[in-house]
């Protein structure tokens, strides 16, 4: 069977004790109750997901990502819903 590497950001949910996980090549979203339980979720989810997709699907969602994700924190200005 072959494999594919994909990338994921996990973190821990700042409203509840889960953590949440997002692949970044397909955008999909999982959570578990662990960071580990998370990636182990997220890879059953994005299976799950591409198990009967056909290639066209497949290129349709594919979001290469072609180097190693970095996380960046960043501010913003929006009174809309900072200053509500």
């Amino acid at each position: 069977m072959s494999t594919k590497e994909l990338h994921a950001v996990i973190y821990k949910d700042a409203g509840s004790d889960q953590w949440a996980a997002i692949c970044l090549e397909y955008n999909i979203g999982s959570q578990g109750d662990s960071e580990e339980d998370a990636l182990r979720m997220i890879q059953e989810a994005v299976e799950f997901h591409l198990e009967d997709i056909d290639q066209q699907q497949l290129d349709a969602i594919d979001n290469a990502v072609g180097s190693e994700p970095v996380i960046h924190s960043f501010k913003i200005r929006a009174p809309a819903i900072l200053d509500g």
